[in-house]
Formats: structure tokens, C-alpha cells, sequence
């Protein structure tokens, strides 16, 4: 199964996600902030990162910037998080989901994201 990376500072979130994709299948690691994520990821090399975009310190943004300027990251999708959506999508994020979250539009999502992955591996 694939493995999918949650960066979310919200713990009712984050733990929501995880029992959403753990039901649908996915191996699930969590993260409280973007910080931490890129560890778990660097060690890991997850299928997919979904992150929210405001959390404190390293941000969604930034961590999918950190996450696509490491060679051995770059391929893996980001989706972000936002209860506000950005003013534009960049280039180097795969999608992005506003919240309030639908569960069906993030595994939506993220079979989308583990399908173009594994094409491209």
C-alpha cells in the first residue's frame, strides 16, 4: 500500500486524516508541523504529502518547496491543506483541497497523486 505523509498542526486534523486513509488502505505518517515533516519524508520517501499551508514555522508552502529541491524528494505529489486557498497554484504542488475537507476529495486526490507517482517511477 502506499504510504502518504500528513503535515497538519491541528491535532483533531491530523489524527482525522490518519484514520480516514489508515480505512481506505494507506500506510499513514504524521506530522505536527512542516519541521518534522521533511524529516519523517527524508527517512521514509513517502508516495504522497498532503500539508496544511499555515502552520507555524515551516509552512505547507515551504515544505513542499524543501520537499521539490531535494533530489531524492522531488518526485513525491504535494497536496496542500488551506482553509484559505492560495492566490495561485505553484508549479511543484499537485493539488490543492480547501478546507473544510471532504474525505472523498482527499483520497480522490491522493489516489490521483499515487497514480501519477508510481507512472513516473
Amino acid at each position: 500500500m502506499p504510504t502518504v505523509l500528513i503535515a497538519e498542526d491541528n491535532p483533531d486534523a491530523r489524527e482525522s486524516l490518519t484514520e480516514a486513509l489508515r480505512i481506505a488502505g494507506y500506510t499513514v505518517l504524521a506530522a505536527q508541523d512542516g519541521q518534522v515533516a521533511i524529516e519523517i519524508a527524508k527517512v521514509f520517501k513517502p508516495d504522497v504529502v498532503l500539508t496544511d499551508i499555515d502552520m507555524p514555522g515551516l509552512d505547507g508552502l515551504s515544505l513542499c518547496f524543501q520537499i521539490k529541491a531535494n533530489p531524492d524528494l522531488e518526485n513525491i505529489p504535494v497536496v496542500l491543506l488551506s482553509g484559505r486557498l492560495p492566490i495561485y497554484q505553484p508549479e511543484a504542488v499537485f493539488d490543492v483541497i480547501q478546507k473544510p475537507l471532504l474525505i472523498e476529495e482527499v483520497l480522490s486526490s491522493v489516489r490521483a497523486a499515487t497514480t501519477v507517482r508510481h507512472r513516473a517511477a
